[in-house]
């Protein structure tokens, strides 16, 4: 088969981190896009807001692996068209059976069939077979891939290529979730994290592999690189989750207190106004000594100075949220009931966007020193 003729790679099986980093990095703009526009939340509807980026997620992964998978680089299994979990008897067989398929002898009875290509194929069939007919390179094999066969004697190489995944997505899932109405994805992410690498662990130390009856056609390593691809998507579908059921109970309880104290403010006012109302109907009834006598026991405010002072002092609310509804007495309610004069979105307009370049760049820089440590250990 076409397929056979690659020879043994050290690269991934599965697609790429390098790839995953920056696709969905690239897409992770237009989905913050598409949950945060007016156009889409116009009424407060998150789940409408919320359909369209999920559905856009899923697409693109799937499309994504899919093309992946249909792509990989063929397992040494592959190439014998043996399952992974075939004894070696099973495996010789399938070895004389493929080695018929593209021995150069047999195969240069076709015009259309180069002899390098012919020789290649063969020779990349014959190191398959004897790393599998080998007890030892075949378990170091099923763990680790090609790169751990090529990297057997040296374990730091191998711990840093299962390091780096962790580090980075680590790193990338503590950033895209420092937001307060996303922080819950935070605990999500961090779980798939430790889910994913208990995993890993049991399969390349303990070489217990929990998948084998769900996905009998791949070897050990090809299953951890598939779910590696799986994670960047559940991190992304984990944020938008978070931020469809996050409420704000911090802004709803200043919103409550801030009504509260308004219905107070009206509250003194109408009895401020009816306490004037009657003071002047007494004075205006009654004689003026008797309206004196009236006023001075009836209340503190006691005499015409007073009453006529009282109508003319300027009311004064508990509660700056008690106004005609100016601009200003609004900015003023919100700042007494500790609210933010400006929305969220414009807060970090208004701060200039520090923080959130300041994340990129060390998320970068981390990024590119471990890729440095990983070519310096190659």
């Amino acid at each position: 088969p076409p397929s056979s003729s690659r020879a043994p790679l050290a690269s991934m099986a599965i697609g790429s981190e390098g790839t995953d980093l920056v696709a969905y990095m690239v897409l992770f703009i237009p989905l913050e896009f598409l949950m945060t526009s007016r156009r889409f939340n116009k009424d407060g509807n998150r789940q409408r807001a919320v359909a369209l980026p999920l559905a856009l997620l899923a697409i693109f992964a799937a499309v994504k692996i899919g093309y992946e998978l249909q792509r990989k680089t063929p397992s040494y299994y592959d190439m014998m068209e043996v399952a992974p979990t075939a004894p070696y008897a099973e495996i010789k067989k399938g070895y004389k059976r493929m080695s018929l398929k593209v021995h150069p002898d047999k195969v240069m009875e076709r015009a259309d069939v180069d002899e390098d290509e012919a020789s290649e194929a063969f020779r990349a069939l014959k190191a398959a077979y004897d790393v599998l007919n080998d007890s030892q390179l075949r378990d170091v094999y099923d763990k680790f891939g090609p790169a751990g066969v090529e990297s057997k004697d040296d374990t730091s190489a191998l711990l840093a290529g299962l390091g780096f995944f962790y580090v980075t997505w680590l790193a990338l899932a503590y950033l895209v979730t420092q937001s307060k109405s996303v922080s819950r994805a935070q605990t999500w992410g961090f779980t798939g994290l430790l889910a994913l690498a208990i995993f890993e662990y049991q399969a390349t130390i303990l070489a217990f592999d929990f998948l084998e009856d769900q996905l009998p056609n791949l070897a050990m390593f090809e299953k951890i690189e598939l779910l590696h691809r799986l994670y960047p998507p559940f991190l992304f579908a984990a944020r938008m989750v978070a931020w469809l059921l996050y409420h704000d109970i911090d802004t709803y309880n200043a919103l409550v207190l801030q009504r509260l104290h308004a219905k107070t403010d009206l509250l003194l006012r109408m009895t401020r106004e009816n306490y004037v109302a009657v003071s002047q109907g007494a004075r205006a009834g009654a004689a003026p000594a008797d309206a004196a006598a009236a006023d001075a026991g009836a209340a503190p405010w006691s005499g015409p100075t007073q009453a006529a002072a009282l109508d003319e002092a300027p009311f004064r609310p508990l509660h700056a949220a008690n106004t005609l509804g100016s601009s200003e007495a609004a900015a003023a309610a919100k700042a007494a009931a500790g609210m933010p004069s400006k929305p969220p979105q414009q807060q970090q307009q208004a701060k200039g966007g520090g923080r959130s370049m300041t994340s990129l760049i060390y998320f970068f820089g981390v990024y590119f020193f471990f890729q440095w440590l990983v070519g310096r250990g190659s």
